[in-house]
């Protein structure tokens, strides 16, 4: 599969959060069945890739060409999902990667497919512009969380409200640090190996020592394609003591900080120092917004929507303010608001309705 280094950086662009989709009184055929990303030939993937990079609204999107495991495709349509099958229930992580327009569609689709299978379906990380399609089909919505945004194009780390990323920053300049992107394929499978010990030592001790696969996009230098690979290292003896992953989103106008690590030892104010100098390439590039990705839990309370399920909205909240052993939801949310994004809502939706199965599927939610 082709490495490919395009960057789509013009600012006449697709916003973050798209146009609410046109009415369409469009209806598919066929009921989708889970197929494997590694059956597909060089073609196939191709089309799967592009779609995600094209159509990706959410930080996981782009996921499904970096991953293997099963997906859902509209066939003739160009649109799909990524789909983690978890005994009844199929759960949806990233959002549907389809055109707008086919948000409506799509959405109807995976509900007879639901019908048809006896299957739970389970969105993750959907748009607030897309609820009326979601909700027109018949699923059931509630808030997520919510996802830490950077509107780039006049940020000078000026100002009080940035004292604490210039303090940080400064203090990795004079430790001697400094950041550089990894373009070449050959050199981004070079650090296999290293980059998954600092993932490893990062996570170790914690409750959940892998990513949480229906919130966080699996990490692998083997298989970035148009993902963006930054490390942080010594400039005096070359010692790696960080890395951030960025995600294509939008078809390149928008970038999600999505996987980042650090060594447990590494010098105070390291990732602080990474996103700011990525931050700052990155604006330098044209590109238009930067997602710090999902909080979840993050305002839930806040705002019940119309037929929510209150299960939800008690477990997301309660993981937010009192599980931060588990996974320091509240932790994370901190250290990203130190860069002033502003938030915006997402949410879960689900067909026929919640349960507590769906809440604690074996594949995902909340373990990895």
């Amino acid at each position: 599969m082709a490495q490919s280094s395009q960057i789509l950086t013009g600012r006449s662009a697709l916003p973050l959060s798209p146009r609410e989709p046109a009415e369409r009184s469009v209806h598919w055929e066929g009921i989708p069945c889970p197929k494997n990303i590694r059956e597909l030939s060089t073609s196939e993937f191709s089309a799967l890739e592009q779609a995600a990079y094209q159509f990706g609204t959410a930080p996981e999107t782009y996921d499904i060409a970096c991953t293997d495991g099963q997906f859902l495709e509209a066939a003739g349509r160009g649109s799909f999902a990524k789909v983690y099958v978890d005994g009844r229930h199929w759960h949806i992580p990233g959002g549907l990667i389809c055109p707008q327009d086919y948000h409506g569609a799509m959405a109807d689709w995976l509900r007879r497919a639901a019908d048809s299978h006896r299957r739970t379906i389970a969105v993750y990380s959907v748009g607030e512009w897309a609820l009326k399609e979601f909700r027109k089909a018949g699923f059931q919505i509630n808030k997520l969380g919510e996802e830490p945004l950077l509107e780039l194009g006049a940020i000078d780390w000026r100002g009080g409200a940035f004292e604490w990323v210039r303090r940080q920053t400064h203090a990795c300049t004079r430790a001697g640090l400094q950041v550089v992107e990894i373009k070449h394929p050959q050199e981004q499978q070079l650090l296999t190996d290293e980059l998954a010990r600092i993932q490893s030592d990062d996570l170790q001790g914690r409750v959940y020592s892998e990513p949480l696969k229906l919130l966080e996009g699996e990490f692998s230098c083997q298989t970035l394609n148009r993902r963006r690979l930054f490390i942080v290292r010594q400039a005096s003896s070359g010692q790696i003591e960080g890395f951030l992953a960025a995600s294509p989103m939008n078809g390149g106008q928008s970038w999600a900080f999505e996987t980042y690590r650090k060594r447990p030892n590494a010098p105070r104010g390291t990732m602080a120092y990474l996103f700011r100098t990525v931050i700052d390439q990155l604006q330098d590039e044209g590109v238009q917004a930067i997602s710090l990705c999902l909080v979840p839990g993050k305002g839930v309370n806040n705002k019940a929507m119309r037929g929510d399920d209150c299960r939800v909205r008690w477990l997301l909240g309660l993981w937010y303010k009192r599980l931060n052993f588990l996974f320091n939801t509240a932790g994370q949310d901190f250290f990203k608001s130190r860069f002033r994004p502003r938030y915006e809502d997402r949410f879960l939706c689900v067909y026929p309705g919640n349960s507590w199965s769906v809440l604690f599927p074996n594949n995902g939610w909340p373990a990895a």
